[in-house]
């Protein structure tokens, strides 16, 4: 696992639970770090809508492999207002794509 990876699993793992419930329907950034953040792009038109949740590289990262990608995308998951922290948690983990 590279120094990327690790930093992207430690991000999402640190996420409170308190931005991960009651999520809200207005785009924002819920939660960041140097490396990362955590948006809500606005909500799909699935019906019943849900939470695009997106996590983003910041520009300000201290990773080399991370700097020259971002502000790009690494992971998305569109939670439904029923999923709890950790259903959350594993779709963000589960969507990944950290450049190594």
């Amino acid at each position: 696992m590279g120094k990327a990876d690790k930093a992207f699993k430690t991000f999402v793992n640190n996420i409170p639970n308190d931005k991960l419930t009651s999520l809200p329907d207005a785009t924002q950034t819920l939660y960041r770090d140097v490396d990362f953040r955590l948006d809500m792009q606005g909500m799909t038109a699935d019906k019943p809508p849900r939470h695009n949740l997106q996590v983003q590289i910041n520009n300000s990262t201290t990773i080399s492999t991370l700097k020259k990608q971002a502000p790009k995308t690494v992971s998305m998951y569109h939670a439904s207002k029923s999923d709890t922290p950790a259903v959350i948690r594993q779709g963000l983990l589960d969507g990944t794509n950290v450049p190594s």
